[in-house]
């Protein structure tokens, strides 16, 4: 987020209708000598315990991959289930996923361990649940600098569906903190460390400084953005259609365009790319694969599509015209773009000989965005930021001839966090066994009987909203609305009927979340604003 104080001005000067505020408000801004002294927010704590069984995990001996697996983990970012025709999309077919799903394994019940990307994230490369490390928001770039900015921003600023939080206790150069702490042992550093060639391409959004970036994390390539976004292409580009949106992120988006952490580096140098952001990613990911080496490789791959700001090539846009509405046409072409990226990457590991022995994990960090007002992530109910199935029920699709030589569908329900112990198996290393892992191995499980028995709870944690699924019933928390909501996903998959007058079953689950919840430490960093959206009639509210 920019500076407060330089979007209001910025905001003050394109509405004529609030020009005449334009002095007093600037000169409020400026008095500083006015403004409340901080009180800063506990800094990040270091686990000194973790740290150092780190450093014993990554200089103890090496496990020789015995498999040979290459692996690719491609993560879609606000990417909803039903955005792709394998689940039933009726506005665009992709093919090129759908045949990962169709020769591979396809999940129907694949979950995020959080609603909004960055936490999501953090689950998945550690395999453990971020809330272990106090990660349950987003870190934020920036914290309002007093009670003057933030009833600027709050009364100046159209900030769409998410409402700034009161002023509080904001972290002490909170930038340099909010992150991936170095502590945990990510994918990557777990095969480099056995053997892999490794790469980060794409968008990290664990840190926008050092040492938070993808470079001590165990990547010998890295491209990409720091950021949660940024450009898909320059907006003058005449092969490019742009659809900006009524909603504040996008605005702040578009301004921002790919400076600081937006910008585009390689290997830590800032470069100018021309390429269309999709397409350089895949790209940049063949030109890795295709390195002489006899080495295995990792490849991931957390492409900042169909996030906004909203861009495609025109001639996908061109080839979608019965979508009649502009914004939702961009976003499905960026989509096929997507799509068509990936079948160029199938193609390639085919010609190269290196497809039925490749791992391939497709997968979204949440659901879509139901803020942008452009999709709808029906039949699902809420989205992006939100508890309920369309915010944490994502695509999920494992595709390795050479593991699963007939396709399979799963209904059972599994985790983001089962990403870290499948790739470990698929590569022959062992899990590092000085901390608690919470996902398990999808190899081992090809049946939803299996995967059922194994392991039947799901949690949710994030500030005040939690939840939990226990087999087909998923309460859903607010801890500051003081609300409860019981859902049977069984009889009832898209959340429309709460079993509110279940007591005894609310009580039990209650219990269960709360229980887990008193397990974890504290978030380590406030919030700074609450996304209010309706939901069944009923206005909700949920930390960011």
């Amino acid at each position: 987020m920019k500076d407060l104080s330089e979007l209001a001005t910025f905001v003050i000067m394109k509405n004529t209708a609030v020009n005449y505020f334009l002095l007093p408000i600037l000169l409020i801004l400026s008095i500083n000598a006015f403004a409340q002294k901080k009180k800063y927010y506990p800094p990040v704590p270091i686990d000194t315990v973790l740290q150092k069984g780190k450093e014993m995990f990554l200089s103890g001996p090496a496990v020789p991959n015995k498999t040979g697996k290459n692996i690719i983990l491609i993560v879609a970012d606000d990417l909803g289930k039903y955005d792709l025709s394998v689940y039933g999309n009726p506005y665009i077919k992709t093919p090129h996923i759908d045949q990962l799903a169709n020769e591979g394994v396809l999940f129907n019940s694949g979950y995020a361990t959080a609603a909004v990307c960055s936490p999501s994230r953090a689950g998945f490369m550690t395999g453990r649940y971020q809330q272990r490390f106090g990660y349950h928001l987003q870190p934020h770039p920036r914290y309002p600098k007093n009670k003057f900015e933030l009833w600027a921003f709050k009364n100046l600023i159209n900030t769409s569906y998410l409402n700034p939080e009161s002023y509080g206790l904001y972290p002490d150069k909170n930038e340099k903190n909010m992150g991936l702490p170095g502590s945990e042992i990510t994918v990557s550093e777990m095969l480099k460390h056995n053997g892999y060639r490794t790469a980060w391409i794409g968008k990290w959004h664990l840190g926008y400084n050092e040492p938070l970036i993808p470079k001590n994390f165990g990547f010998d390539y890295r491209y990409g953005c720091y950021e949660a976004y940024t450009l898909f292409a320059d907006p003058k580009d005449k092969t490019i259609v742009n659809a900006p949106i009524k909603e504040f992120t996008d605005k702040v988006i578009w301004k921002g365009g790919r400076k600081g952490a937006c910008a585009i580096r390689e290997n830590e140098v800032e470069i100018d790319e021309k390429e269309y952001i999709t397409y350089a990613f895949f790209n940049r990911a063949k030109q890795f694969i295709s390195a002489s080496s006899s080495q295995p490789f990792f490849v991931y791959l957390p492409v900042t599509a169909p996030h906004t700001p909203y861009q495609a090539p025109k001639d996908i846009y061109d080839q979608l015209s019965h979508i009649s509405e502009h914004n939702k046409r961009v976003y499905y072409a960026m989509v096929v773009a997507l799509d068509n990226a990936i079948g160029d990457l199938i193609s390639y590991l085919k010609e190269t000989g290196q497809y039925e022995n490749t791992l391939i994990i497709f997968t979204s960090d949440n659901g879509a965005a139901l803020y942008s007002e452009t999709v709808d992530n029906k039949p699902l109910n809420g989205g992006k930021m939100t508890l309920f199935e369309g915010g944490i029920n994502v695509p999920f699709i494992i595709h390795c001839k050479s593991l699963f030589p007939e396709p399979l569908k799963i209904n059972a329900p599994i985790s983001l966090l089962d990403v870290f112990p499948t790739i470990a198996e698929a590569a022959g290393v062992n899990l590092p066994g000085d901390r608690e892992y919470d996902g398990i191995s999808l190899l081992k499980y090809n049946s939803d009987e299996l995967l059922s028995k194994e392991r039947d709870k799901f949690y949710w944690y994030s500030d005040y909203n939690s939840a939990i699924r226990i087999g087909n019933y998923k309460l859903i928390v607010n801890d500051l609305d003081n609300t409860v909501d019981l859902y049977n996903l069984k009889d009832d998959p898209y959340e429309k009927n709460n079993l509110s007058a279940d007591q005894a079953e609310i009580e039990k689950l209650k219990f269960l979340l709360e229980h887990w919840k008193a397990m974890m430490p504290k978030l380590y960093w406030p919030r700074i604003m609450n996304y209010e959206v309706e939901i069944n009639g009923k206005k909700y509210r949920w930390a960011v």
